[in-house]
């Protein structure tokens, strides 16, 4: 009868330790409900904003829910820049943007922002995000706070981070790198604003 209970307890053991873990979950981008917007605010006059749209993007989580990593891949040829009091497209600014003074779109049409570690604060469903944004070829760290959450069968991200352009050697009229009057300078820092929906990747 012993021999038989240790036997039963093995068998028992192994089974156990064979189950594997519940397996991540991948959740791809919703484009059409989701937002990218940029804003740069100048030392004079009013500020420039407009919207970037996503070709791809995913997020994955552990089984719990809780963020693990991801990956988003941004088309710079959508790039606009809208007047926020009207919605009319500022065409000049945007010809600006496309141009090698800023963002090269015709030899960099994407850039990349990578996920390398997620670290969850101590409320629920906030995070500091940490990852690679590659812009024109060039790759900086950024770090920053986001609250994802799950709503029904969706999850939604809200986050916004502020990067030193010139950190992605878009230098022009930078006050770092130019001794003009401020008034004809432009800032370094873009503020960057998400607001992302994601629905669970189909296998």
């Amino acid at each position: 009868m012993k021999k038989l209970f240790i036997v039963l307890f093995l068998f028992s053991y192994a089974t156990f330790s064979q189950v594997k873990p519940a397996a991540d979950i991948t959740y791809e981008i919703a484009n059409k409900e989701s937002q990218l917007i940029w804003q740069d605010v100048p030392f004079a006059g009013k500020p420039h904003e407009g919207t970037i749209q996503l070709t791809s993007g995913t997020l994955v989580t552990a089984a719990n829910g809780k963020a693990k990593g991801g990956k988003f891949v941004i088309n710079m040829k959508s790039i606009n820049s809208v007047n926020p009091n009207t919605g009319e497209i500022n065409k000049g600014v945007v010809e600006h943007l496309h141009s090698d003074d800023f963002f090269s779109t015709m030899r960099f049409p994407l850039s990349t922002f990578t996920i390398t570690k997620i670290i969850p604060a101590t409320k629920p469903s906030e995070y500091t995000i940490t990852g690679n944004l590659t812009l024109k070829g060039i790759s900086n760290v950024i770090t920053f706070p986001a609250i994802i959450i799950m709503e029904g069968t969706q999850l939604k991200a809200q986050a916004a981070v502020t990067i030193d352009r010139t950190l992605w050697g878009i230098t022009y009229k930078s006050y770092s790198f130019l001794s003009q009057m401020k008034d004809d300078l432009i800032p370094n820092n873009i503020k960057l604003t998400m607001n992302l929906v994601f629905s669970k990747a189909i296998n």
